[in-house]
């Protein structure tokens, strides 16, 4: 596999003079899914708007596909092929269903939208229920779905989902991660996942790290159980 994503020495924060990221470095291959893992105010969503460029940056760069990116805005890194899927799935919740879908398609082909149909449930429905349907009258999971096609819309080759569990129930839960390995499995598109979900990060990423203090203090196999719960589980 390539590198498709890496960070050198990235530190930075929500207020130009304090860092809340402390000279992270990363690699991540392409197609790979891995996961970011730390207890809240450890810096892990932090690092996912860093990486598009959403909060200011002291040090350090990013590269995509061998480009440095670390001066492009977060629109710019859309359209490069960069998406995040912000915690708590962001829609536009006094507009309907099918609008929300309208704005973020925009001036894609037909059968981008035609593809999310295919793995995402709630594009399932008919037009005419979408267009009633308002956004702000969609349980958790239905909206996380929704704002999960809509990061989707761009066609990105890389997407950061920051705590794309959070909130939901666990049925909520299960049903957005086997949208999530289809979404693998039909696009090949290359995940940072960002969760305090430690189960479902486990069973969904190839490589996972623990961050603390704005720090990548371990990497961590999914498959070593023995590491697993000493760290988490004990």
């Amino acid at each position: 596999m390539s590198v498709i994503l890496n960070i050198k020495d990235l530190s930075g924060g929500y207020q130009e003079d304090v860092d809340i990221l402390m000279g992270v470095s990363m690699d991540v291959q392409k197609g790979e899914a891995v996961g970011i893992l730390g207890l809240n105010g450890s810096g892990k969503s932090t690092l996912g708007k860093a990486i598009m460029n959403m909060i200011p940056i002291r040090y350090g760069e990013v590269f995509f596909e061998g480009n440095n990116v670390s001066s492009l805005t977060t629109s710019q890194l859309s359209h490069c092929g960069i998406s995040i899927m912000q915690q708590g799935g962001k829609v536009f919740k006094t507009l309907s269903v099918w609008d929300n879908l309208q704005l973020a398609l925009s001036k894609q082909p037909k059968e981008t939208l035609d593809r999310l149909k295919s793995i995402i449930p709630i594009l399932q429905r008919p037009k005419r229920q979408l267009q009633r349907l308002m956004a702000d009258k969609l349980s958790g999971g239905l909206k996380h779905q929704l704002s999960l096609a809509m990061t989707l819309s761009t066609n990105p080759r890389l997407v950061i989902l920051d705590e794309p569990s959070a909130g939901l129930s666990p049925i909520a839960v299960q049903e957005l991660y086997e949208i999530l390995h289809d979404v693998r499995e039909t696009f090949g598109i290359t995940i940072i996942l960002i969760e305090q979900n430690i189960a479902s990060a486990i069973e969904f990423c190839d490589r996972l790290f623990l961050m603390e203090q704005g720090e990548l203090k371990i990497q961590l196999d999914p498959n070593d159980k023995e590491q697993i719960d000493n760290i988490f589980f004990r």
